[in-house]
């Protein structure tokens, strides 16, 4: 009997310890984009957080900043909960961020200022968010072409193209990141290597681009 006390008392804290393990609490202290913030533990320790099934826009790209403070009104200066997924290759601590609550990681989604990152998620409650706020054009969704943060960051930032000049696109130089339209004097003068082509100019403002002075 006193074997068998012993031994339920020591599952009870290993439940209990594996449970702790599990979640995170402190103050959130800093933003640092849209999906990562930094939280101050009880024991005064900082821990950074990336938000678990989601990625929102990078800073340099359309609504970057926009989810940025989305994610500092729902959860800076707060309280937060972190339901601890895993670590990351950059050592940060993917979680699920709770903040009154509230799943921050969603709500997020639901105000169009995220995409599900659908290679680390399979949580169907995102996916209808998200489908939600496209429909309704909320946040990023309100562009014609919102690109997906995990393709801006591989540089997938064009349209896809011949290597040779297309007429009517427009063409981008890599080094002075200044592009040209097709009636621009210098619309032919980048080089092939130092090309990079764009279906708009809203695309191409988009990616740090200003139009050539010597356009009409």
């Amino acid at each position: 009997m006193r074997l068998i006390k012993l031994t339920t008392t020591l599952l009870f804290l290993l439940a209990t310890l594996t449970a702790q393990a599990a979640t995170l609490q402190g103050k959130v202290v800093h933003i640092a984009d849209g999906d990562t913030l930094t939280i101050l533990t009880n024991v005064n320790q900082q821990v950074k957080i990336r938000l678990a099934g989601i990625d929102t826009p990078e800073k340099a790209q359309p609504f970057g900043n926009k989810a940025k403070q989305a994610l500092a009104a729902l959860s800076f200066q707060k309280q937060a909960l972190i339901e601890v997924e895993t670590k990351d290759r950059y050592g940060r601590t993917v979680g699920t961020v709770i903040v009154n609550g509230a799943d921050v990681n969603a709500e997020l989604v639901h105000q169009g200022m995220a995409w599900v990152y659908r290679k680390y998620t399979n949580d169907q409650k995102l996916y209808a968010l998200e489908a939600e706020a496209k429909k309704a054009k909320r946040g990023l969704w309100a562009s014609e072409h919102p690109i997906e943060p995990w393709l801006w960051r591989k540089g997938k930032r064009t349209v896809d193209h011949d290597p040779s000049i297309v007429k009517g696109t427009i063409i981008g130089n890599k080094n002075s990141h200044i592009y040209h339209l097709s009636n621009c004097q210098s619309y032919y003068a980048v080089s092939e290597d130092n090309r990079v082509l764009f279906s708009n100019e809203a695309l191409a403002k988009a990616n740090g681009y200003r139009k050539a002075g010597n356009c009409p």
